[in-house]
């Protein structure tokens, strides 16, 4: 099977192919199945950026990042109805352009035939199901993951312009959705305990050495605020924080979302805040005042329980996640010494995965006490299925099956199991759009 994957214009077929049909199901899903309505506060943003000139200040809810975009589409005297429509067929041509991009990403890293089974998986396994939405998730699963593989690779292979470029992504992932400060904090100590390790290992060009990966770390960080500093200056100067967004300042803090938009009402009301008494502003230390250790873990416990079952179903990205997981945990039982192989050499790699996925996976199990939703835990399925692909395709990528009279090997045999599902997806919206339209 491998040596049809070795030809050129037969990839471009196929990835035409695969495309086509999701830009066939996306449009119909659209057009046949009710969309939420929280959509129109990304609208409404873009509408007030384009009236305005592109000078109003938003109320640091929603990044700028998106609605900059559905700006450049809106036309004066577009009624909602017109202006929503036309935002959602533009994300979606948009996610086409990004599942293109994201095949040329994983091509470069693994097989082609693997690649396109992560193609075919990201694409009706997560796109399909939210690039029809005027929301800015689609994008941001890309630009996230483009940050993350960027960072990761410093830590690998640094380079002058790979802190460039992951500096970069980084901040223009942050102005998109205002979730990746964590992950470049996780970075930042990681890559500094990597340089301390590293000195101590290389006594005759420690100092040298170190002298680079400081300035490194100091080019990731400055091409960061370099990109986000006209959006925090402006927070700053009219919020008094610099990395103020109401999520993470108020709402995170609050027990419910009807409590958030009581106290969004409440502080509004009370001249933008100046009003309000201080000791009953949303933050760590009231929250910590005023509830138990019990309670504290009964919020994470519950939000981690609703993460791991909500999308328990055929559809969707659970599917894939469990075969990743087993297959992880089958191949690495039967060859520990070659797991442990792999991940001591990139430790520190391994680290910064181990500390991105564990510390969003609480946060976002904390915030689901505000929002119930699977498009925060889903902004990690692109570098988990990466990383898990990684560990998965190193620990089987000797093993071979006997099939039908003649040897597979895994890596084969491992992404048609992955393209084998994705028909779950594809032939469910097909068979649902079919019952709507009659």
């Amino acid at each position: 099977m491998t040596h049809f994957f070795r030809r050129r214009d037969f990839i471009v077929v196929i990835v035409v192919a695969i495309l086509s049909v999701y830009g066939l199901e996306a449009q119909a899903r659209r057009e046949v199945i009710v969309t939420p309505a929280d959509q129109a506060a990304y609208l409404a943003y873009a509408k007030q950026m384009h009236d305005s000139g592109y000078t109003v200040v938003g109320r640091r809810n929603r990044m700028p990042v998106f609605p900059f975009l559905l700006s450049l589409i809106y036309r004066p005297g577009l009624s909602e109805t017109q202006f929503l429509t036309r935002a959602q067929s533009f994300n979606i041509n948009l996610s086409i352009l990004i599942l293109l991009l994201l095949f040329l990403i994983f091509r470069q890293f693994f097989p082609t035939f693997h690649a396109l089974a992560l193609l075919v998986m990201t694409t009706f396994g997560v796109f399909v199901y939210r690039s029809g939405l005027a929301q800015t998730e689609v994008l941001f699963y890309f630009l996230s993951f483009c940050s993350f593989l960027l960072l990761v690779r410093m830590l690998t292979a640094p380079r002058w312009w790979l802190a460039i470029l992951s500096g970069a992504a980084t901040g223009i992932a942050h102005l998109t959705k205002a979730s990746i400060l964590p992950a470049l904090g996780f970075w930042a100590v990681v890559f500094l305990g990597q340089s301390f390790w590293e000195y101590r290992a290389q006594p005759d060009t420690r100092l040298r050495e170190a002298l680079r990966r400081f300035g490194l770390l100091l080019l990731v960080i400055g091409t960061f605020g370099a990109v986000i500093s006209p959006y925090i200056r402006t927070s700053k100067q009219i919020f008094g924080h610099y990395f103020y967004n109401v999520n993470s300042t108020f709402y995170m803090w609050c027990d419910s979302w009807p409590e958030a938009v009581a106290f969004t009402k409440a502080y509004d009301n009370s001249r933008g805040g100046r009003d309000f008494p201080p000791d009953q502003v949303p933050s760590p230390g009231k929250y910590w005042r005023e509830h138990s250790a019990a309670q504290v873990a009964y919020r994470l416990g519950h939000g981690l329980k609703t993460l791991a079952t909500r999308s328990a179903k055929a559809t969707g990205y659970y599917k894939f996640v469990l075969l990743f997981i087993l297959t992880a945990a089958v191949l690495a039982s039967r060859q520990r010494q070659l797991a442990c192989r792999l991940i001591a050499e990139n430790p520190f790699a391994a680290i910064f995965c181990f500390l991105f996925f564990f510390s969003y996976v609480l946060l976002y199990a904390w915030y689901d006490a505000i929002v119930s939703d699977s498009r925060f835990i889903l902004s990690l399925f692109l570098p988990f299925v990466f990383v898990a692909s990684t560990l998965v395709l190193g620990l089987g990528k000797d093993r071979t099956f006997a099939l039908a009279g003649r040897r597979v090997s895994f890596v084969e045999l491992f992404a048609a199991c992955l393209i084998c599902l994705a028909l779950t997806d594809i032939a469910y919206n097909v068979l649902r759009i079919c019952r709507l339209i009659t």
